[in-house]
């Protein structure tokens, strides 16, 4: 590596964003309608783009558990039986903080459901579970509100004078007399990041005037929650109130349905938004010393009227949000790295979740004794660096109560359950009422030779026998209930 010894580390993460949702990724993926995300896509240009990413699961709270605890959904048992922490877990937040990093989340945590407004938090608390500094939502529920009357700041209720008693009327059509989420969340994460500006370096100085440079490396995650389904002033999941309506590339489309026109906006004002961040971290000098990271909780979202089809945001992949086939977890994943990752570099490693947390123990070379010894993912820094690729013995995903589009098509299918298995270019899909899956009536499994068929519409599994024997005894194995 070259470059910082411990450089600084940026997680961007959207919310129920499809691969296809990317313009970096639907020129390859997509007929039909795109939207065009420019910073974004300035990210793959500027670094790796993965071709073959998953989420933790095809739902965010499970998904965002897997991101910062190193394990697979079926190992769930592992940490109190629930996608919620408690003070035994392990985070890569913590690892990264025992290693001398500052630490900040900026925007929508999930993990710690204690409502209304805990005081004194809980124990899955961003505070308590490896960040020095939060501002944001801390439940899931509390993210479907894209103007807040109040977020969290560190483990106080902070007011925000503009969004009390929030409607669509009071914040204007534009939602201009709003402030909105993301806004606050990308003002403050480039203000963190400014007061670790370097010396010497150009700057945005009216930034950091008066702030003490800090010198610590940070890893910053930033979490938003666009473009999912949500309200003004409410938790309700009825609409995609993204500000900005009239500003939007897309406001003169006018044959689109509004919901259509919304959804796009709020594409475009999380595109915009990372742009400004991405400008932040080299304004401060931090161009060449920082790894970003980019990638979205799950697949796309087809909540409050919006279509996933309608931009095909899954691109060739079968299914969207909470499905259990590739729609429903394959995302985006783009990382750069000026310093160590050539640009317009390309991939077809695998990478899940799961695979981020034993990555930077890898790149921070922490000791062996920090960590889980049952990690499940495996480190990828080999590929970052173009060094070699080690592809996964099998990547692990589940799901309760799927909807899933086989489900949708085959009403005497029972979807209780869902498993799904990637190994190497097979996929097996498998769903049920029993956990783990066995596949049978009334139940059904699925087997998918993705070389040939990567949006899963060949069911092979008559002809392979002995691969949808070893899938199902993997599924059994890795799903744990204690």
């Amino acid at each position: 590596m070259t470059g910082a010894a411990q450089p600084n580390i940026v997680f961007i993460l959207a919310d129920d964003l499809g691969i296809g949702d990317i313009s970096a990724y639907s020129s390859s993926l997509n007929s039909g309608r795109h939207l065009q995300t420019p910073n974004i896509d300035k990210l793959a240009k500027e670094g790796m783009q993965f071709t073959d990413a998953y989420t933790g699961c095809c739902v965010g709270v499970p998904s965002r558990w897997s991101l910062m605890t190193g394990y697979h959904t079926g190992h769930m048992s592992k940490t109190n039986g629930s996608s919620l922490l408690t003070n035994t877990s392990f985070t890569v937040a913590k690892m990264l903080q025992k290693g001398g990093y500052e630490t900040a989340l900026f925007g929508l945590w999930a993990l710690d459901e204690n409502l209304p407004k805990p005081l004194p938090p809980s124990e899955g608390f961003p505070t308590l579970q490896g960040f020095n500094i939060f501002l944001g939502q801390n439940s899931e529920v509390e993210g479907n509100n894209y103007y807040p009357s109040w977020m969290y700041r560190q483990k106080e209720n902070s007011s925000i004078p503009a969004n009390i008693n929030a409607t669509s009327s009071s914040c204007g059509a534009d939602h201009n007399k709003c402030l909105w989420s993301g806004d606050y969340w990308t003002t403050e994460a480039a203000s963190f990041i400014a007061n670790h500006a370097q010396y010497g370096e150009v700057y945005n100085a009216t930034h950091a005037a008066n702030a003490t440079r800090n010198s610590q490396p940070f890893f910053l995650l930033l979490s938003y929650t666009t473009p999912q389904a949500g309200d003004i002033g409410t938790t309700n999941k009825i609409s995609i109130p993204a500000p900005r309506m009239n500003a939007s590339p897309y406001s003169n489309r006018t044959s689109w349905p509004r919901i259509e026109r919304d959804f796009a906006t709020a594409v475009w004002d999380l595109d915009t938004a990372i742009g400004k961040i991405v400008s932040a971290i080299d304004e401060a000098g931090l161009r060449n010393d920082t790894i970003i990271f980019f990638a979205s909780d799950n697949g796309p979202h087809n909540d409050s009227g919006h279509n996933y089809l309608f931009f095909n945001s899954s691109g060739i992949f079968n299914g969207f949000k909470a499905s259990i086939h590739d729609g429903g977890h394959r995302t985006g994943f783009i990382a750069r790295w000026p310093s160590n990752i050539p640009a317009g570099a390309l991939t077809w490693q695998q990478f899940v979740f799961y695979d981020f947390l034993p990555t930077m123990a890898d790149l921070i070379d922490a000791p062996e004794s920090w960590l889980p010894k049952d990690l499940d993912g495996q480190s990828i820094l080999q590929t970052l660096l173009q060094q070699e690729e080690h592809q996964p013995d099998f990547i692990y995903h589940d799901a309760y109560s799927c909807r899933d589009p086989i489900c949708d098509r085959n009403t005497n299918l029972n979807c209780d359950f869902c498993q799904n298995i990637r190994m190497g270019n097979w996929s097996g899909v498998c769903v049920g009422p029993s956990r783990p899956c066995t596949g049978k009536t009334p139940g059904k499994f699925f087997l998918y030779d993705m070389s040939v068929d990567a949006a899963q519409q060949t069911d092979v599994s008559l002809t392979h026998p002995s691969i949808v024997e070893q899938l199902l005894g993997i599924m059994s194995r890795e799903y744990q209930l204690s």
